[in-house]
């Protein structure tokens, strides 16, 4: 259940990952398009691809313990992740 779960994750995480860093169009109808955003959004793109990898292995170790400290990890970077581009949402 463990590889399952994480490999539905590190897909999710390979899409955003893969928008953040390849299509950031898709983010600037959100935020203004400067260089500062853009490098917000490539190094955040950059991490959640690592995450994906870190995920895939991390899955295939099939140990609970070392997947609930990934996970928390995940949820910790996307929850820093989601409230700095919803401050860059509100002053645009």
């Amino acid at each position: 259940m463990i590889p399952l779960s994480l490999s539905i994750v590190a897909i999710a995480l390979l899409v955003l990952g893969i928008a953040l860093v390849f299509k950031q169009s898709i983010f600037f109808t959100m935020i203004k398009e400067t260089p500062g955003n853009s490098i917000f959004l490539k190094s955040f793109g950059y991490v959640h691809l690592f995450l994906a990898l870190v995920s895939f292995v991390v899955g295939f170790m099939n140990k609970r313990s070392i997947a609930l400290i990934f996970l928390i990890i995940m949820l910790l970077i996307s929850g820093v992740f989601s409230l700095i581009l919803s401050q860059k949402m509100k002053v645009k």
